[in-house]
């Protein structure tokens, strides 16, 4: 990493090369679930790890659209990728990407592809004789993009500040990525703006749900959802977030929308986002439709050309947080890209009262299941953690723990406080006390305790097998051993 290897003319600032990428940007105080999401998948292996990879899955796809019978197909495919659990989802994009650009030549056209990620969509963008740039918000991700991907130009930064001129690309893709985004209309504002007069405009594969939705309707339907429990930040906007740029333009734009699939209920659960396969049936609307739309859920593509030049204003960075460059060097160790994150944290994302009244995104992340009323425990996945500070006279943190899978598999927890584990107890279906010494932790200081369940092995473990209740969490003045009567606190 170069650290402040880039300066800008225009206002003095300066930005850092990491990787061998410019990253035209810093992380804000907004960007704190998407720097949850870099730290928590840092050390996870990606799907399309290698050009190869990329290939081999673009081929399945290909086989699989024009296959006369596709249930066939899947059954007989001596690749395992065609059953895996996305790639129904990996085809609806693919389908809808074909779908909008049936029309379009990409050949010579200067792209965009905005959120790259590991560089899937962008490999297909270059093979079909683009020039593209290529921008995403998480150095792990770039890295691996551009070993998958080196003719693209990678760019870190941020879909809500685009770091380009007016006017600069003929195409803005952007393939299932708006609902990771933190201001989607503020997006969809910059993709436009850096868009030529007889420009496009072309996303694809996003969930929405309906505008009289409530917000616990998205949580709701992640609270079983084994990567967001992990940390990746996804999202379902209303369909009101999504259009509401394109609305705002509509006298200069010309927008086809396409579903893949569409439930007509408000509120409407998303199961079709964590289980079963949906066929993709691509329906095309106008934006004139957005009424009838509004009352529906489903996902999303949008086609908008630019028919008249749009004059939009740039946006720019608000405060710092934290620099791009400083928070990539301790990426690839995985407590200390956590530990980073705790002084910069908001106050209302630390002590935060366990177990808590009602779900919130950010304990969700952290592996949180949403509190069942009544019971003085709460639920999580795989690896949960909080962020807290040490009281001057506590010198331990105090909880129980126990296996919520009624089949009893055991295994045990082991527990990570300021980067190092200090405690190991037995999981099973009887509560275990767990006092973690707090000596390495200043008083007053913030720090992140971590509980990672390890279950035993066995044949299937299913989703049950890797979770654990846990209640009672209390600072207290020693670090003796002894057992004790699980309080419910606030804290």
């Amino acid at each position: 990493m170069v650290a402040e290897a880039i300066a800008c003319d225009r206002c003095g600032a300066t930005f850092d090369v990491i990787w061998g990428a410019p990253f035209l940007g810093h992380y804000e105080a907004e960007d704190i679930a998407g720097l949850v999401e870099i730290a928590a998948n840092a050390r996870a292996d990606n799907l399309y790890a290698s050009r190869r990879d990329v290939e081999r899955i673009e081929g399945l796809l290909q086989r699989y659209h024009t296959a006369v019978d596709r249930s066939q197909f899947v059954a007989t495919c001596p690749d395992e990728f065609a059953r895996a659990a996305w790639f129904p989802y990996r085809y609806a994009e693919y389908s809808a990407f074909y779908s909008l650009t049936k029309r379009i030549d990409l050949a010579g056209r200067d792209i965009l592809d905005v959120g790259a990620g590991s560089g899937y969509d962008t490999w297909r963008l270059v093979e079909a004789g683009g020039r593209v740039t290529a921008i995403e918000y998480n150095p792990m991700l770039i890295r691996r993009g551009r070993a998958v991907v080196p003719e693209a130009r990678w760019i870190g930064g941020f879909a809500h500040v685009l770091p380009f001129d007016s006017e600069t690309f003929d195409l803005v893709c952007c393939n299932a990525a708006l609902h990771h985004i933190r201001d989607i209309p503020r997006a969809i504002h910059e993709m436009l703006r850096v868009i030529r007069p007889g420009g496009w405009l072309l996303t694809t594969g996003d969930p929405f749900r309906a505008d009289g939705s409530a917000t616990e309707t998205e949580l709701d339907n992640f609270d079983r959802h084994p990567d967001v429990l992990l940390g990746v930040n996804e999202s379902i906007p209303t369909f009101g977030e999504v259009v509401e740029t394109l609305v705002a333009n509509e006298d200069r734009l010309d927008v086809r929308l396409l579903t893949s699939s569409l439930h007509g209920e408000p509120g409407r659960r998303f199961e079709w986002l964590r289980r079963g396969r949906r066929s993709s049936e691509n329906r095309e609307w106008p934006l004139a439709r957005r009424d009838h739309l509004s009352k529906a859920s489903g996902s999303l593509s949008i086609r908008a050309r630019v028919q008249q030049p749009l004059s939009l204003d740039g946006s720019r960075q608000g405060a710092t947080v934290l620099r791009a460059g400083d928070y990539a060097n301790v990426l690839e160790d995985y407590d200390a890209a956590l530990a980073a994150l705790a002084p910069i944290l908001p106050d209302s994302y630390v002590d935060i009262p366990f177990p808590g009244e009602r779900q919130t995104k950010f304990e969700l992340l952290n592996g949180w299941q949403k509190p069942e009323a009544g019971t003085g425990f709460r639920t999580a996945y795989k690896r949960a953690r909080w962020f807290l500070t040490r009281p001057p006279e506590a010198r331990a943190l105090r909880f129980r723990v126990r296996s919520v899978d009624a089949r009893g598999v055991g295994g045990s927890i082991e527990v990570r406080v300021a980067r190092a584990p200090v405690e190991e107890v037995s999981l099973c279906d009887e509560w275990s006390d767990v006092s973690v010494p707090l000596t390495h932790v200043a008083p007053g200081r913030r720090f992140v305790c971590e509980l990672h369940a390890m279950p035993l092995p066995s044949e299937d473990l299913d989703f049950d097998h890797y979770r654990f209740a846990v209640e009672g969490r209390r600072f207290v003045p020693s670090t003796d051993q002894r057992r004790y009567s699980a309080q419910r606190p606030s804290r």
